[in-house]
């Protein structure tokens, strides 16, 4: 194959059969044009595509004349050196499928193989037929470099998608949820009904590589998101919709260390339900089993809400127990947490290894000491806020 360099000088050839069907042909490349026209339009993928009749003509021309220079081994002017290569890149714009592309540039070789038999003379065919191979080569030539185009542009294509869909999330996480016209083009790039629910959750810091490990075993790691060092899942529950077992539901959720927030009712929901998982998920520690909801993680988050008011409640509420001893005091407090988690004595006494009776004498010395009835729901209220704001963050609340 000669060197595509434009200013790379050719060496003349011998005149031949080859050479004088290659001129003939140039000279009559309106006419091949017009049978390739035909033929490509039996093509799946080329009838009723995006590609115009004009279109076609100009780079069936282009390529024709690429191809017989080559086969004639005949300088290239520049204007063709890229015209395989850009063939690709055009092609894959359009949307015309890679498998209808290939089939019409081998095409080529068929037609063009007509094209110069009909204008060998007759005593010359026996000669002209062991250069069949020119042909084929040349064919060869020009499709590798379409495919590579084409690949070449859908790489492209590609990651201005992905940059244009990483663009519209972030503008919709940091949203009020309420701009319709934001939440049309966001659904459109993710691909999803913005009035079905979805599933918000975050990892753990400590839980991130698992958890990523895990959704693309599951299948959903294109729906995994990162954010200011967060690892995000956004997942329509389709299942949901179907009448099936809901996505938030899932056992491979249930084994993450991961903030999994209320369903988001629609798109318009999900921004404030992130809202909710980033302020929950350092409640999840790696002593966490599996999963958290607002369940078990409210109380780490009321206390960092409250502020100033946090401590005055903890010290209120809890302060009369500096009076007994640590031991004492730790025990109190342990089974107050068993008895909350549950709301049953028996269960608490369980959990603890003691009888129940011991456990009703914890909570009314409980009572005895603060003045606050873990049985009265307000005062139980009351004492879980202060146990929070009191407990380290990830200790139970």
């Amino acid at each position: 194959m000669p060197n595509l360099a434009p200013d790379t000088p050719e060496r003349a050839p011998m005149r031949s059969v080859v050479s004088d069907v290659v001129a003939d042909c140039l000279a009559d490349i309106d006419s091949i044009t017009d049978q390739f026209l035909l033929d490509v339009q039996e093509i799946e993928g080329y009838a009723g595509s995006t590609v115009d009749g004009q279109d076609l003509r100009d780079t069936a021309v282009a390529s024709l004349e690429l191809l017989l220079r080559l086969v004639g081994e005949l300088p290239l002017p520049e204007r063709l050196t890229g015209v395989s290569n850009a063939l690709g890149h055009r092609r894959a714009r359009q949307g015309v499928p890679l498998e209808s592309l290939l089939k019409a540039v081998r095409m080529d070789f068929r037609l063009l193989w007509v094209a110069m038999l009909e204008k060998v003379p007759a005593a010359s065919l026996p000669d002209f037929t062991k250069d069949a191979v020119r042909v084929w080569g040349a064919v060869e030539f020009h499709t590798i470099r379409v495919h590579a185009g084409y690949l070449d542009e859908l790489a492209s294509m590609a990651q201005a998608k992905e940059q244009q869909r990483a663009f519209l999330l972030s503008r919709l996480l940091t949203s009020d949820g309420k701009d319709p016209q934001l939440l049309g083009q966001a659904a459109r790039a993710l691909g999803v009904d913005p009035e079905s629910q979805f599933i918000v959750a975050v990892a753990a810091d400590h839980a991130q590589q698992a958890f990523r490990e895990r959704a693309m075993a599951a299948g959903v790691g294109q729906h995994l998101h990162e954010r200011e060092g967060a690892l995000i899942l956004i997942l329509e529950d389709l299942p949901a919709r179907a009448g099936k077992e809901p996505a938030g539901t899932r056992p491979w959720l249930d084994q993450q260390g991961c903030f999994l927030a209320p369903p988001a009712r629609s798109l318009a929901e999900v921004p404030l339900m992130l809202r909710i998982a980033l302020q929950a998920v350092e409640a999840v520690t790696a002593d966490a089993s599996g999963r958290q909801t607002i369940r078990e993680t409210w109380g780490h988050v009321a206390a960092a809400q409250m502020g100033e008011f946090g401590p005055v409640l903890a010290q209120t509420v809890l302060g009369p127990l500096a009076a007994i001893s640590d031991h004492e005091r730790e025990r109190l407090i342990e089974t107050l947490q068993s008895y909350f988690s549950s709301g049953s004595v028996s269960d608490a006494a369980k959990e603890l290894y003691c009888h129940r009776n011991t456990v009703l004498n914890r909570l009314a010395r409980f009572e005895q000491l603060t003045g606050y009835s873990p049985n009265r729901p307000v005062d139980a209220a009351a004492v879980l806020a202060a146990l929070s704001c009191q407990a380290p963050v990830g200790e139970p609340g």
